[in-house]
């Protein structure tokens, strides 16, 4: 028995006169393709029964199979105006109007359908199928739930449910759960699914999910192999290698993705930060990169004469706009929010323009100390441009640069006549509608001006503070005294922590005999790449039991490491910046080997601020030097532990009211040096 046969026994209206032979005969002509004469037939049935449901909802297919929607979806209403309470009936007009881009009527249909006829699983299926197109990936998850309990075996319900649950998760809406379901849902299925590629794709964004790396790298691996052509593929392949400290690799995979799908543009930042990562990528090389980004991107958006109706006056309340994604829990709001609530509001009118879907307590935070607030994340670049320059501002700041949610396409723009570039990142943005970069002495000695499109303008002291969390732990006793051995230790990322790194650390360790290496990183949960990093770092000379792998802790958390830590070693290229903080806070010395640029002279910024300058190696030698010789000094160490915390109060680092001013001042020259052209 065919399904449109069960459809018309099951659902027949009383009073039908549908002739059963007749509809019979124009079901067959329809399932066979001959989709005119099954219309022939239907025109028949119709002609002595005009209100006959099943003539009408057949000839709703046909037409929706000739792709005209719209007539489809006409006589599918007919039917269901003949027949109000037939599942099939509502199901097939939602695919109409799904094809017609009427989703809200579509979703309506979709849920008659389910609820009318719970036992269809196509009904389920495709009020699932909307639900992703809607981006409601929860609601789509449930959906497909129920597909699944009508059929175990559905791959394609499988793959769905999969998908649904790892985009929840990743937008941070569901479980992070859902990642492990995702994972064994598709573990073994993948090569089966109706969609392998898709079925592996979301398999690899599952094991990523869950911390498994390593296997994540390997079908992301494959799949790049099988299908170059594939920009997804490439992109997640670089977002591994990221996580696996593989920043070269990284670089080359993100560039691949945006070779395949130049409108890529997060892809293409990503390169950017990533290149800050990379040991041998020159200064030159990272300031071309970047200005490839500005002329690829931001050329194009550059407003040829931009005029300002800002009143051209010195001495005057000056509106300053914020732009961020990080207003909320994270190291950018938790150094800017004492700025945000120390400004002057005779001097500024501070407008924050937050880019981000979510919010916090840190964000409610901000939001009652921010003059104006303009949630943005809705909104595409031109919107926001128009609505800065509606506001008003004379100096707008980004707070971001080339990191995650960047909205760099704004300034381009130029909705503003002096634009500045502070605190979220830590190298030019490459746009030439960037007037200013933030920075201080050390961060930026003299020369570093030649891999800046912007002028840098250097605060007296530090180009940021800090003001600890409330989470934060009392100093703990040395653990030296405890544990009989020095335990040196970095809680940076892994994609800081490259070869030489590795084996300059390894010389420490073996001029302190005892002495261990602990790591604490996100990507050491996965069991496989302890197992990598702990053969990587014998052939680089460290043993395997001198090193200690802790895997994430929360934010909470991770500070307590620092219970464990007699001295912290900084990694390069790229070196530490909250996670120095939190080091030094508590009562951990930090030994640093400044570069060229800021990526990697933010710790050395820091020590000079605390009168360490000892601490901050010349050389690879003098680093070795420097740690070799705290570790041989456990009076002294018991020193710095007790009173690097107070030292750090009475410094410029916690100075919020005196980096605020200077801040502000720095704001007033750049406002007369407009005024003055």
């Amino acid at each position: 028995m065919s399904w449109f046969d069960r459809v018309r026994r099951r659902f027949a209206p009383n009073g039908d006169r549908t002739s059963a032979p007749d509809l019979d005969r124009a079901i067959a002509l329809f399932e066979d393709g001959r989709i005119d004469e099954a219309e022939v037939a239907c025109a028949g049935i119709l002609a002595n029964a005009p209100a006959d449901a099943q003539a009408l909802h057949l000839l709703g297919l046909a037409a929706d199979r000739r792709g005209a929607h719209a007539r489809a979806a006409d006589l599918l209403q007919s039917a269901l105006t003949s027949c109000p309470d037939n599942g099939l009936f509502h199901l097939n007009l939602g695919n109409a109007l799904r094809a017609l881009g009427r989703a809200d009527d579509a979703l309506a249909h979709y849920e008659r359908a389910a609820a009318l006829d719970p036992e269809r699983f196509a009904a389920w299926f495709n009020l699932a199928q909307h639900r992703v197109d809607r981006g409601e990936h929860d609601a789509a998850a449930a959906a497909f739930r129920a597909a699944l309990a009508l059929d175990p075996h559905s791959g394609a319900a499988q793959l769905g449910l999969a998908a649904a649950l790892v985009d929840a998760a990743r937008l941070g809406g569901g479980a992070a759960i859902g990642f492990e379901e995702a994972r064994s849902l598709l573990a073994t299925a993948w090569s089966s699914s109706p969609e392998p590629w898709r079925a592996r794709y979301v398999l690899a964004l599952a094991l990523s999910g869950c911390a498994r790396w390593t296997e994540a790298l390997s079908h992301l691996e494959a799949l790049a192999a099988a299908h170059p052509d594939r920009a997804e593929a490439h992109e997640e392949l670089g977002n591994c290698y990221n996580q696996l400290g593989r920043a070269t690799d990284a670089v080359r995979a993100y560039r691949e993705a945006y070779r395949l799908a130049p409108g890529s543009l997060h892809v293409l930042t990503s390169v950017l930060g990533t290149l800050n990562a990379v040991p041998d990528a020159s200064p030159q090389e990272v300031f071309a990169a970047h200005r490839e980004w500005a002329s690829a991107v931001a050329a194009p958006l550059y407003p040829h004469s931009p005029r300002f109706p800002n009143l051209r006056k010195t001495e005057r309340r000056l509106r300053v706009g914020y732009v961020s994604p990080d207003l909320r829990r994270h190291p950018v709001g938790a150094m800017f929010a004492p700025v945000l609530e120390r400004h002057d509001p005779g001097r500024v009118e501070t407008f924050c323009y937050y880019n981000y879907p979510r919010a916090d307590v840190m964000t409610s935070r901000m939001r009652g100390a921010a003059h104006h607030w303009r949630a943005i994340v809705e909104l595409d670049d031109a919107t926001v441009a128009d609505r800065i320059r509606a506001d008003g501002i004379d100096i707008l700041v980004d707070l971001v640069g080339h990191t995650k949610y960047t909205r760099l396409p704004v300034f381009a723009r130029r909705p503003a006549p002096v634009q500045v570039s502070w605190l979220g990142y830590f190298n030019t943005t490459g746009l030439d509608t960037m007037d200013y970069f933030v920075t201080d002495p050390v961060s930026s000695p003299p020369g570093q001006e030649r891999y800046f499109v912007e002028t840098l303008v250097r605060l007296p002291a530090t180009r940021f503070c800090f003001e600890p969390p409330e989470y934060m732990p009392a100093v703990g006793n040395l653990p030296a005294r405890r544990d009989g051995a020095v335990t040196f230790g970095c809680l940076n990322t892994l994609l800081k922590v490259n070869d030489r790194v590795l084996a300059l650390w390894g010389r420490i360790l073996a001029a302190v005999p005892g002495a261990r290496l602990l790591l604490q990183a996100s990507a050491l949960g996965d069991p496989l790449l302890q197992r990598d990093f702990r053969a990587r770092a014998a052939a680089l000379g460290i043993a395997s039991e001198r090193l200690e792998l802790r895997p994430f802790a929360p934010v909470e958390a991770a500070a307590r490491t620092y219970h464990d830590v007699d001295i912290a070693l900084d990694p390069f290229p790229f070196c530490g910046g909250m996670t120095t903080l939190d080091a030094l806070w508590m009562g951990v010395p930090v030994v640093t080997l400044p570069q060229v640029m800021i990526a990697g002279r933010q710790s050395a910024s820091l020590l000079s601020n605390l009168g360490l300058s000892e601490l901050i190696a010349a050389d690879e030698a003098a680093y070795v030097e420097a740690a070799v010789g705290l570790a041989r000094d456990l009076d002294r160490l018991a020193r710095l532990r007790a009173d690097l915390r107070e030292r750090f109060r009475a410094s410029p680092l916690a100075d919020y009211a005196r980096f605020t001013r200077d801040l502000e001042d720095a704001f007033g020259g750049m406002w007369r040096e407009w005024l003055s052209q």
